[in-house]
């Protein structure tokens, strides 16, 4: 709400992109939670192996983007801390 408020109120850029991201945070624990309540009733306690594989895969490209990530500013080409306006 903060993010948000800053946003409507102020103007403010890094509020608005704060609220987008705890949103979109939100909304996913919200639909988990609901999807696994409908898949419970179809699968039973087997669902937690869904979950299981789901948070895994989530993990394992997580975990691949950092170590891209990571390979990404070890380049010669990548400037740290500049500015160059691209993503504007």
């Amino acid at each position: 709400m903060t993010g948000w408020c800053a946003y409507f109120l102020e103007g403010d850029r890094q509020g608005l992109t704060a609220a987008v991201n705890y949103t979109g945070l939100v909304s996913a624990f919200i639909l988990g939670a609901l999807l696994s309540a409908v898949l419970q009733r179809v699968w039973g306690t087997t669902t937690i192996w869904g979950a299981s594989v789901l948070l895994t895969i989530v993990s394992g490209l997580y975990a691949f983007l950092l170590y891209r990530r990571s390979q990404y500013t070890k380049s010669p080409f990548y400037r740290s801390g500049q500015d160059d306006g691209h993503l504007d």
